[in-house]
């Protein structure tokens, strides 16, 4: 009677375990994330401050995860927490976070240089300063042109024209093709006589510590301290204000408790993850929490929170002082590095005792010389960032390789840099860290991509692009694959191709004239180095069916 049970539960097990893959494989591919339902409105969160990056994101944080025995027990067994919200495809979904644009569906030369910017461009020919920070290592001020449009104005400093006024437009319209909610960042020029103060602008008195009107002497004392034209104007970064009601920024652990669409702890959603990715290759390695931004909108009746990245001027080798070798390198309080000094009694030079290579004032440090994209650090160690996985990062590899030379030229143009030099330089650089941070991460998955399936007579052909192949990083003579087919009870044999398409026909699924289901196709890529597991594609077939559709990939 035992035996009777134990076989009963076991056919019963399978039978759920069968229904549980066909419900997962007949549902629809989910593209839109709906986390924008209404919400009350939350409470505004307080920026952090350094010492709450240090203690709350380095050390409290970090030695969350080194007393985390599951977490250390998944990387040893090479399986660690891959990310929450990624869908059947092994795609990001749409939601208030991030929006899939370049990768899957490529911008033209002039979407990529309008990049967010929406609407009137900034018209500074009659300029109403509403606030203005005069003192302090970064000068800027709000603003309202011509149009009544406000905007928060940006710098650049005296020995670097250009230099992080044109990095912040780049990146940003980097950032936006590669899916990120950021402003409308504009160059523009600004004549001393066309600034006026508003009324009621009130500033702190450097010597007495008090509030008073800010005046034109302010004004002209900032002034001297920015980069300035020939013709005496001002080329400043004009961010316009995003609408919405801003909510401080938000965390890179955990959940916002006062959102009720916020469900996904945000060290697992991909997005966040991928971006210490794609921030190495333009090293905006300035990502503290107050690098980002929630704004409560109004959008279709419904208010919600959208969530933007913002301020992108520490990127692409500009800094307040670029000369600074640590950015990218170490963290901005590194205890490896300092630990390396002690005990090698000050043998061990840290990053912040190197200077950085001035390649020219309006580029900056930037450089591909010295860059590890699987050691890049940002300015603090962040959680979402450590767990990483191998497939977040082919996820960003694949968004960052989309953008091809012409692309990356059309975007840096909108920088208007005055060196005709400048262009070319960031160009080819961009392109060379571009080809470093493939060949480090594509190493280390399948690295197989864009599958499609195609009718061919009675039976099928799945292609698909291996991008270590394509991106040169292999001989084309050298690229072997096995796949193999599984549908129902039937496994066929494994078979071996040398180009990026399988072919199969009505007895690759099985006995010829069966009914349909869902298929299977594992594929193993053969490396020199190293042998990934297999990727596998799950699609409907029938014999009598003339549209094919993916319904699900899966890796690992």
């Amino acid at each position: 009677m035992k035996t009777i049970n134990k076989a009963t539960l076991s056919v019963a097990a399978m039978f759920l375990a069968a229904a549980i893959s066909f419900a997962e494989f007949q549902s629809e591919v989910l593209w839109l994330d709906f986390d924008m339902k209404n919400i009350p409105e939350p409470k505004e969160r307080s920026e952090a401050g350094f010492y709450d990056y240090f203690f709350k994101g380095q050390l409290m944080e970090g030695t969350k995860q080194q007393l985390d025995v599951p977490r250390w027990i998944r990387r040893a067994a090479d399986n660690p927490k891959e990310a929450s919200n990624v869908n059947a495809l092994d795609e990001v979904p749409n939601s208030s976070w991030y929006t899939n644009r370049h990768h899957l569906r490529r911008l033209s030369k002039d979407e990529l240089q309008q990049g967010p910017n929406r609407g009137n461009t900034p018209d500074f020919s009659r300029v109403i300063v509403t606030k203005a920070k005069p003192a302090g290592v970064t000068p800027g001020m709000m603003v309202k042109d011509a149009h009544g449009d406000s905007y928060l104005i940006k710098f650049d400093g005296f020995s670097y024209p250009n230099q992080r006024s044109g990095a912040e437009v780049i990146s940003t319209k980097i950032m936006y093709a590669a899916g990120y909610n950021v402003p409308e960042n504009y160059i523009s020029y600004i004549d001393r006589k066309s600034l006026n103060i508003d009324s009621d602008v009130e500033i702190t008195d450097e010597n007495t510590r008090k509030k008073r009107q800010l005046t034109n002497d302010d004004i002209d004392v900032m002034l001297r301290r920015v980069a300035a034209m020939p013709d005496g104007r001002y080329r400043v970064l004009a961010s316009k204000i995003i609408k919405g009601k801003a909510k401080g920024p938000f965390t890179q652990v955990g959940l916002r408790t006062d959102d009720p669409n916020d469900v996904i702890p945000h060290e697992h959603r991909r997005e966040l993850r991928a971006l210490r990715v794609i921030s190495s290759w333009i090293n905006n390695w300035d990502l503290k929490e107050g690098q980002s931004l929630d704004l409560y909108v109004e959008e279709d009746g419904r208010k919600f929170l959208r969530h933007y990245l913002i301020d992108f001027g520490a990127s692409l080798g500009a800094a307040v002082d670029p000369t600074e070798y640590f950015h990218g390198h170490e963290y901005g309080f590194d205890l490896t590095s300092i630990t390396k000094e002690i005990f090698s009694l000050g043998i061990h030079r840290s990053g912040n005792e190197k200077r950085a290579l001035i390649i020219s004032p309006e580029v900056g440090s930037l450089t591909a010389a010295e860059f590890h994209p699987g050691k890049w650090k940002p300015s603090f160690p962040s959680v979402m960032f450590s767990n990483l996985t191998d497939l977040d990062a082919f996820w960003a590899a694949r968004v960052i390789l989309s953008f091809r030379e012409e692309d990356l030229r059309g975007i840096v143009e909108t920088a208007e840099y005055s060196l005709p030099t400048t262009n070319n330089y960031v160009v080819r650089t961009l392109m060379e860290r571009r080809r470093m941070v493939a060949n480090y991460w594509l190493g280390k998955v399948d690295a197989l991509s864009d599958f499609s399936l195609e009718r061919a007579g009675e039976g099928v052909v799945l292609k698909f692009r291996d991008l270590i192949l394509d991106e040169g990083f292999v001989l084309a003579d050298a690229a072997r694959y096995t796949y193999q087919v599984r549908r129902g009870s039937y496994t066929s044999e494994k078979k071996l191709v040398r180009t990026q398409e399988i072919r199969m026909d009505a007895d690759s699924f099985g006995v010829a004239g069966e009914n349909g289901g869902p298929v299977e196709v594992r594929i193993w890529a053969h490396r020199r180095a190293s042998n990934p597991e297999p990727v596998k594609v799950y699609f409907e077939w029938s014999p009598g069916q003339d549209k094919l559709t993916i319904r699900r990939i899966s890796r690992g």
